[in-house]
């Protein structure tokens, strides 16, 4: 436990590390303030949901349509005090005073505030009728052909993906079947609040968890050789044993850092961007759908589970390269070399796709890395992206390589308690 201890403080006396822990947050927030500019738009979405649920049913629209009537006509009182007309929707009255500067002029600001969020709740019933139509326009063999035409594929590799999209439409039919999608939620053809979230916010803190473990860990697995005691502290049987030591506070230094970053970033994403009432809504609802074709997680998830298995991954990711950086370590014995050495490969397992045959599995075999994983968190528990559409696509890269880095791990720490220190 003493050595232990010893080898957590020198991360914790490590300016470098502390310092760049700090910088990654500040950045974080930064990248949050950006979007800041929506959130008066967004809180429409929580006063809807305050008031009506989030589940859109029968009953649910009448309210919301009486809601907006009642709403509307209340706009209708101002705009007939001050200009004599009125209004049969919000989006004519908009298009109007958007031509007028005059007319703009004779409204307050909050006034003109109140009328802009209620074209919110104006946006959110025209697509609630269009919501049906959206999904039975969806035709998943013509965007597998679609995806493999345009990826190159064919042979067995086309037919993996033609399997997978089949998958996928079985899960679009139960999803439609559970009512998964007829919920309330930010409109992701306007703000694209998950790739703001999973996309942007998770993809950098993700590169940043990378680079502190990264650091952390070879800065301690070669911090006698680069102060030139290894003959002091690896000379006796315990000595060479250190290294188990430094790989468990390598961890443990890896989560405790990954914890400031995403715990002190979420926080302040979560205080910016209210999710009030939007907890439990399915991660699959149709307001979520932002590009040409929807999100569709492979099992019915809340917005909650979703982002607490996200969390989850991010710190099994982070426990996965530093074991990584570990072995490295073994053999290079520099921390600035290992660092780099650790960039190369990451980049060279990225390329890995990119040579194999386009008319062979062993294309989607390659992505099944941990390196492949964290480029799309947006992606994660999807039927999303062709090369990792497949089910158990983070479950099966996580474990395969959990096992494989233990056996290499256990190897490796072998060959260097047999090996000469000089």
């Amino acid at each position: 436990m003493r050595i232990k201890i010893h080898e957590f403080k020198k991360v914790v006396n490590s300016p470098v590390i502390i310092g760049m822990v700090v910088l990654f947050i500040a950045f974080n927030f930064f990248l949050i303030l950006e979007h800041n500019y929506m959130q008066n738009e967004l809180t429409v979405l929580n006063k809807l949901v305050d008031k009506l649920g989030y589940e859109i049913n029968d009953e649910m629209l009448t309210n919301f349509q009486d809601y907006y009537g009642d709403e509307l006509s209340k706009m209708n009182e101002i705009t007939y005090a001050k200009t004599s007309k009125t209004y049969t929707n919000v989006g004519s009255f908009l298009k109007e005073i958007g031509d007028s500067y005059e007319l703009y002029k004779v409204y307050t600001e909050e006034e003109l505030d109140y009328v802009k969020q209620l074209m919110v709740m104006e946006t959110y019933l025209d697509l609630i009728g269009d919501m049906d139509d959206e999904y039975a326009s969806l035709d998943m063999m013509k965007v597998a052909e679609g995806q493999i035409s345009f990826y190159g594929l064919s042979g067995s590799a086309a037919d993996t993906v033609r399997s997978n999209y089949l998958k996928l439409g079985e899960r679009l039919n139960q999803l439609l079947g559970n009512g998964e999608h007829k919920n309330m939620f930010f409109i992701g053809q306007i703000y694209q609040m998950h790739s703001l979230l999973f996309d942007n916010v998770f993809r950098v803190m993700i590169f940043q968890v990378i680079i502190i473990i990264v650091l952390i860990t070879s800065y301690l697995m070669n911090y006698e050789f680069e102060n030139k005691t290894p003959l002091v502290i690896y000379s006796t049987k315990r000595g060479r044993s250190i290294i188990l030591d430094k790989l468990l506070v390598s961890i443990g230094s890896g989560i405790v850092a990954t914890t400031f970053i995403v715990g002190i970033t979420l926080t302040g994403y979560f205080s910016i961007f209210s999710y009030k009432g939007l907890w439990h809504v399915p991660i699959s609802n149709y307001f979520n759908w932002e590009t040409n074709f929807p999100f569709i997680s492979w099992w019915n998830m809340s917005f909650a589970q979703y982002l607490i298995s996200s969390i989850i991954l991010v710190y099994i990711c982070g426990i996965l390269f530093t074991v990584i950086t570990f072995i490295l370590s073994i053999f290079i014995k520099n921390s600035y070399i290992s660092f780099f050495t650790f960039g190369i490969l990451f980049g060279l397992i990225l390329l890995v796709p990119n040579m194999m045959p386009s008319s062979n599995n062993l294309i989607f075999l390659s992505v099944f890395t941990p390196f492949s994983l964290i480029l799309n968190p947006q992606n994660w528990f999807m039927g999303k992206d062709s090369f990792s559409i497949f089910k158990y696509y983070e479950i099966i890269t996580i474990g395969a390589w959990s096992l494989l880095l233990f056996i290499t791990g256990k190897l490796s720490a072998k060959k260097f308690k047999k090996e000469d220190i000089y």
